[in-house]
């Protein structure tokens, strides 16, 4: 947890006002986290923090690439990131987090560490599936090879008529049930 401490911005020093934090983001960031969807990858996080006297405005800027596996062909594949996002941070009695967008920090606080927020952001700019992009002709650019490898496992699922036949005379009756509906 100390190396969490290299993302803590202390707040209560600072001049009402803009403040930049840049944060360089590799494997050794990755790592600070539980079992992370993420292992590998070359960002670079900017963090503007507007300070008030009521209110934090943390505005992040974050680019880069990581590396992940294709859900098709299992190769390692680099997709890019890009991700702007606000959080505000305002003070009361206890830690809250009443939206995506608010923290609330105890009044006591004097740094906010913002790791696991860019660690969210950067996961959240990723596509759902991750596959490689299609080539200038529209074709997939997975490994063909790996793809007829998998295709050999592939288990195909039978068709209705094939499925009543092995079906248990139970389960078959109250799907008759559910059909007469």
């Amino acid at each position: 947890m100390d190396r969490l401490k290299n993302y803590g911005i202390p707040f209560k020093g600072l001049k009402e006002g803009k403040h930049l934090f840049n944060y360089d983001i590799g494997a050794g960031f990755f790592e600070l986290f539980e079992q992370p969807l993420i292992e590998k990858g070359a960002l670079k996080a900017i963090v503007e923090l507007n300070k008030s006297s009521a209110l934090l405005t943390l505005s992040f800027k974050i680019e880069g690439e990581v590396e992940t596996v294709c859900d098709n062909c299992l190769e390692a594949l680099t997709l890019p990131v890009e991700n702007e996002s606000l959080m505000y941070i305002k003070f009361g009695e206890e830690y809250d987090e009443p939206t995506e967008e608010i923290i609330v920090l105890p009044h006591e606080e004097n740094e906010i560490n913002v790791a696991q927020l860019i660690y969210e952001f950067i996961c959240v700019a990723l596509p759902i599936r991750h596959v490689h992009p299609e080539d200038e002709n529209g074709s997939v650019t997975c490994n063909t090879e790996m793809l007829n490898q998998l295709n050999n496992y592939l288990v195909e699922e039978g068709t209705d008529g094939e499925q009543d036949d092995d079906m248990d005379p139970r389960w078959a009756a109250l799907k008759n049930l559910m059909d007469n509906k």
